[in-house]
């Protein structure tokens, strides 16, 4: 047993990617007491990215199955969903009435689509995009053809409209703001990105709301049908706390973690998606949804229930899309009072945008530009900005202008 280690199993809240990071963390690091993971889901482990990419495309289970080799011993508990916490006895009571006790709690319970009232009773397919029933249930209406309506335009939503292009389905991208990628790409790159859905014949509805249905037809404010065979909701999600919030910790969509992934109930632990954590680059509480975090969190957590002492996690969040030629990688914030931009920002091009807030860096942004993404994620930090133009111009040595003044 490891300094630092709980005295008492381990138990795990839900079968993602941030439990199977934390369970193979806590193996790795020497850890040897029991560790029990309880999912809603039957299925094995799996990466939610695919989902809307390579999985539409090919039909595989298998390929996007997660590694659990690190994972090892570990007990899992598929289809059985948690469904209280007691936190004075330190108990955790399943759905089928079993009762198990832990040293330690982990919630890594995800979050869950938001759904659309407007379309609730329609007569055509409506699905979310969560899970990997989701994505066969998708997948089986897609094809050349097919009708396909998404209704928000976020970053899974865009990214399941270039894969079903490129299978042959027509797609229509209905956003009820003015423009797309709002919470996470700026002005400039959601132009771009729009363009280039424009470019390979998705028909986007900006400013639109969906109102209702008429047989197979969305009905939109303005008063539009459009026809769908299939209509994908991507409208954000919700923290899956109701758990926390049920036993007295401390929620507010999302359950609040320190950066040693505590909650405010000692022995009880959050990671990934349902968390509502410091963000190091804008200071503000906010529930980060990406691949890294879920990965990253789960690790630091592990290393803070090892050793007390770990440093806190403090990861600057990221995230990456592949939407037909584009692979767009974001760090930081997406937006600021002012943006470089570093070569030509229009769809086939390779560039970057620096987003600064008083002068400061807070979000970089590549765009077909990957060897740039390390370089310029070292100015979110505190690094002094260099000379403006020098990181404006596209020829420049990023790797020069941003190395430590040692090693120049």
């Amino acid at each position: 047993m490891t300094a630092g280690a709980p005295h008492g199993p381990v138990v795990v809240l839900g079968g993602g990617l941030a439990a199977v990071s934390f369970a193979g963390g806590l193996r790795s690091g020497g850890f040897e007491g029991g560790i029990v993971v309880v999912s809603d889901e039957v299925e094995p482990p799996y990466d939610r990215p695919p989902l809307s990419k390579e999985f539409q495309r090919e039909g595989l289970p298998d390929k996007i199955r997660l590694d659990l080799s690190r994972a090892r011993d570990v007990e899992w508990l598929r289809g059985t969903p948690a469904c209280k916490i007691d936190t004075q006895r330190r108990e955790v009571l399943l759905a089928d009435d079993r009762r198990f006790g832990y040293g330690a709690l982990v919630f890594a319970t995800g979050a869950s689509p938001r759904r659309l009232p407007a379309l609730q009773d329609a007569t055509l397919p409506v699905i979310t995009l969560r899970t990997l029933d989701d994505a066969q249930r998708i997948r089986a209406g897609l094809g050349p053809g097919a009708r396909l309506v998404v209704v928000g335009g976020g970053v899974i939503g865009l990214e399941l409209a270039a894969t079903a292009r490129g299978l042959g389905a027509s797609v229509t991208v209905i956003e009820a703001l003015d423009r797309l990628m709002n919470r996470c790409a700026s002005t400039t790159l959601a132009k771009v990105v729009a363009q280039s859905h424009l470019d390979h014949g998705v028909d986007i509805r900006l400013g639109r709301q969906v109102m209702g249905f008429e047989g197979p037809a969305i009905v939109l404010d303005d008063g539009a049908r459009v026809e769908a065979d299939l209509v994908v909701v991507g409208i954000g999600v919700v923290a899956n706390d109701e758990l926390a919030r049920a036993a007295d910790i401390a929620c507010d969509d999302g359950i609040f973690v320190d950066r040693l992934g505590r909650t405010t109930c000692p022995g009880v632990y959050a990671i990934g998606d349902v968390t509502r954590q410091r963000n190091p680059i804008s200071g503000r509480f906010e529930r980060i949804e990406t691949w890294s975090n879920a990965q990253n969190q789960g690790l630091a957590a592990a290393r803070t229930l090892l050793d007390p002492t770990a440093a806190p996690y403090a990861d600057i969040p990221w995230y990456w899309s592949d939407q037909y030629d584009l692979r767009l990688q974001v760090a930081g914030v997406s937006m600021g009072d002012e943006e470089i931009v570093r070569g030509e920002a229009v769809p086939g091009a390779k560039f970057s945008l620096i987003q600064l807030h008083r002068g400061r860096a807070v979000g970089v942004t590549c765009m077909n530009n990957v060897r740039e993404f390390s370089s310029l994620k070292r100015l979110l930090g505190s690094v002094p900005l260099p000379d403006r133009a020098a990181l404006a111009d596209p020829g420049t040595d990023l790797r020069k202008l941003l190395a430590p003044p040692m090693a120049r």
